[in-house]
């Protein structure tokens, strides 16, 4: 059993393969249509550097297939090692929220270096941007509902929701702490 603990992007990668074996560009078309940029590192270029990495330490295998036009093409295939490292890091990540480094926090921190109704002005923006956000999760989660994607792939698409109506909770409460302190 190894004990290489992959990375998230490559964790995500990992789970594409879970899946089914594939080639990268069926992989690329996967991140593509389900949105995987927005929540992953993973892009065109780091898929193949993430492949060659995970072929080198064993958690996937590669095969050469033959296409319909002669043409050969790499296929990728989770290992029994590379499915082990995949669950234990499902599991790690599963149980610890990690707080990501937000740079509206930066924003935040230093914005009584503005004027206080330049911040207020600001700050309505950013609510009307979360509204947007959640009237697009909303379709989005419709969308998943009517395509029957399973219960998982759905909780990826209603969790920022749940996270925007959530700021828009501290953003009311602070926008109101900014208001009583001005008068």
């Amino acid at each position: 059993m190894s004990d290489y603990e992959p990375s998230n992007a490559e964790a995500a990668l990992m789970g594409l393969l879970a899946e089914e074996p594939k080639y990268p560009y069926q992989i690329e078309k996967n991140v593509e249509y389900r949105d995987m940029r927005s929540w992953t590192d993973l892009s065109m270029s780091s898929i193949y550097k993430l492949l060659r990495k995970l072929e080198d330490t064993e958690l996937v295998n590669v095969e050469i297939d033959v296409t319909e036009g002669n043409r050969a093409r790499k296929v990728y295939q989770l290992t029994e090692a590379g499915r082990d490292a995949l669950e234990r890091k499902i599991r790690s990540l599963l149980r610890v929220k990690v707080l990501p480094k937000d740079p509206f926090n930066v924003a935040i921190y230093n914005s009584d270096l503005l004027m206080p109704d330049e911040v207020e002005s600001s700050l309505r923006m950013y609510r009307e941007h979360l509204a947007e956000s959640i009237e697009g999760y909303v379709r989005l989660e419709q969308f998943l509902k009517d395509n029957d994607c399973p219960p998982a792939r759905i909780a990826v698409a209603t969790r920022p929701r749940h996270q925007c109506e959530g700021e828009m909770v501290w953003l009311d409460e602070y926008l109101q702490q900014l208001e009583s302190s001005s008068k």
